[in-house]
Parts: C-alpha cells; sequence; structure tokens
C-alpha cells in the first residue's frame, strides 16, 4: 500500500502516534485498544485543585464535612471495632452486606422508589456503579444516549469502554422528550443500538436543572416504547432545598431503570460506597461484575454507614444540609450580582 492510501485510511498517524508511545512506553503496543484510549478523569483534576486550602470550588461536588456529627461518629466507630470488630474488618459478600442493602431501601423511599434489598448491589461510590454497567452492557462502538452536556465522570467511563455517546438536547426543564424521540428513531434507522439512556433528572451535574414533573413519565415512556434501559444517576437528590425530590424515574418503570445512589453527597464520600438498584436480572450480571473486580465492597465502610443510619438521625443531617446549601447559594448569588452584573 502507497504512502498515500495509507495517509486516506489514517494509518500513517496511527503509526506516528505508536512509534512515539513506544519511545516513551516498551509496553506501548502490548496494551488494549481501550486502555490507548484512556485519558486522565476530569473529576480527579477538579479535586486536586479543590482540596487546596486556599482554594473556594465551585466545581467538584465536595460536601459539607465539617458539618458532620464528627464526635458521634468517632465514638460510633470505636464502639464498632470493639464490639464488631471480627465482623467488619473482615470479607463480606459480593453484593454487600444485608444490613445496609436493607437501609437503602429507606433512604430511597423519598424519592418514591418501593424496593427489595436482593435487588441492590453496594459498589465503592455510584462511579464504580457506572463501571459495572458499561462493562455488562456496551460493546464497542455501540451507543448510549445522555444529555448535552453530561457528567465528566460518566462520559469518562463510557469512553473507556468505546461507546459512542450520542447527547441529547434538553433545556431548563431537562431533557427534551421530542429530542429524544428523534434521536431515537434516527439512530434506529442508521441501525445502531441504543445500549441505555444515562440521565441525572436531579440537579444536573453540569447543567444544574432538574427534569420536570411532566417530562418524567415522557421520557419513561418513550425509552420502554423503544425497548432502551434508562439508567438513573441521583447524588444530589435529597439535598434540594425545597424539600423530597420529584418521583424517581425507576419509580415509574422499576424494570426499565438501573437507579445509582450514593452516600458520597448526603453523608461522606470518604467511605466510598454507592449502590446499584436494578432489575432482578441485571442485578446478578451487575453483582458478576462487581465480584469480579473486587470481590467484596468494604465492610467497614458498609457497616459503618449501616450504624450511622440506624442510630443517628440521618434524615435531620440531610435537612442541615439543605439549610447550609441554601445559604451559601444564596450568598453566591447576591455576590455574582454585585460583583458580575448582567449588562
Amino acid at each position: 500500500m502507497s504512502t498515500k492510501e495509507n495517509r486516506s485510511t489514517g494509518h500513517v498517524e496511527e503509526a506516528n502516534t505508536a512509534a512515539a508511545g513506544t519511545r516513551l512506553d516498551p509496553w506501548y503496543n502490548t496494551y488494549a485498544d481501550r486502555a490507548l484510549g484512556m485519558k486522565q478523569s476530569e473529576v480527579r483534576s477538579l479535586f486536586a485543585v479543590a482540596n487546596r486550602p486556599e482554594v473556594v470550588s465551585l466545581a467538584g461536588g465536595m460536601p459539607n464535612i465539617a458539618g458532620l456529627p464528627l464526635d458521634f461518629l468517632a465514638d460510633m466507630t470505636a464502639r464498632l471495632i470493639r464490639d464488631r470488630g471480627t465482623k467488619i474488618l473482615q470479607y463480606g459478600g459480593g453484593q454487600g452486606e444485608e444490613e445496609l442493602r436493607e437501609m437503602i431501601t429507606e433512604v430511597m423511599r423519598p424519592d418514591g422508589i418501593r424496593a427489595h434489598p436482593d435487588d441492590i448491589t453496594i459498589t465503592t461510590g455510584s462511579q464504580q456503579a457506572l463501571d459495572l454497567i458499561s462493562e455488562v452492557f456496551i460493546n464497542p462502538g455501540e451507543v448510549v444516549l445522555a444529555e448535552a452536556p453530561s457528567y465528566v465522570g460518566a462520559l469518562g467511563t463510557f469512553r473507556a469502554y468505546q461507546a459512542n455517546v450520542v447527547h441529547v438536547t434538553m433545556d431548563e426543564f431537562g431533557l427534551v422528550p421530542d429530542a429524544l424521540e428523534q434521536t431515537i428513531v434516527d439512530l434506529e434507522r442508521a441501525g445502531q443500538p441504543i445500549k441505555f439512556l444515562y440521565t441525572i433528572p436531579n440537579f444536573h451535574n453540569p447543567a444544574g436543572v432538574c427534569l420536570s414533573a411532566e417530562r418524567r413519565p415522557k421520557i419513561v415512556e418513550i425509552c420502554k416504547r423503544h425497548h432502551i434501559l434508562i439508567v438513573e444517576d441521583n447524588p444530589y437528590g435529597l439535598l434540594g432545598f425545597a424539600g423530597d425530590p420529584l418521583p424517581a424515574l425507576q419509580s415509574i418503570n422499576p424494570d426499565g431503570v438501573v437507579y445509582l445512589g450514593s452516600f458520597s453527597k448526603t453523608f461522606a464520600p470518604g467511605y466510598r460506597v454507592g449502590w446499584a438498584l436494578a432489575p432482578s436480572a441485571v442485578t446478578q450480571r451487575i453483582l458478576l461484575a462487581n465480584e469480579n473486580a473486587l470481590l467484596c465492597p468494604s465492610t467497614f465502610g458498609q457497616l459503618s454507614i449501616a450504624e450511622y443510619l440506624k442510630t443517628y438521625d440521618w434524615y435531620q443531617q440531610v435537612k442541615e444540609y439543605r439549610e447550609v446549601y441554601h445559604e451559601r447559594g444564596q450568598a453566591m448569588q447576591k455576590a455574582l450580582e454585585t460583583h458580575l452584573p448582567m449588562c
């Protein structure tokens, strides 16, 4: 094949990239294709800046840890280790501790969700749940639908599994149903399989909007009609200034939605505990992927959170977070109006 033909297919660029990579890394040519496409997490970059004491970052979703009952948590942890140390410091099951899964069913009730503990899989934060779902569902080149814009942490995971992310229009009321329908129809006509719709209906990251009550059943109906799974990511739902969130998409169609939750925003990210609530058959696939990835999630983190949920008024703590964040939001809005007025 001539150099001209190579250039027409992009092979020259690929060869140059491979040659440069080999000079820097002797193992470059042995990596899997998906490894060569990986990039540094934008979330890690955000937190690297946000953790600096002189910075007040508005980019990363870092909760107000100083507002937690730290003395209570210290005593609780000491008591747990003293009384249940042989349990909490040992390996656990791949699905997660039933004790915590039962408590999570209560945590999801404000979202209108009525779930069984057997359909919940504990993960290392909801970020790992995104990875497991991607592993279970995505083949290279297949389509994942997502709002435009969408959460960079999710996009990085989908990219790592070589998905083709197709964005769907959103406005101040969230994902636009007509735009979703048209995008699905266009992809179906082009013969491109759609694996799932990834959506953040509550306090969207980064857009900040909520999917309206009117649109929620429409989005669910469209996906159900086209047999498209919905992955509903809801880390911020309980933190709304006005109170409890609108009903979750999962509550409208439990058989067609994988719901992702996390304690990172409503409690503390240091425990790295999240979960995936899925239809039973999907749960079995997620569980297998979870066991292959890490054998079992942290027993210490799980049972610490379970104890906190059982012995402390966790919902009152959420309400206090709401009040603090509301005050901060108002202060920021006032500062913007003062220092960056609209022209």
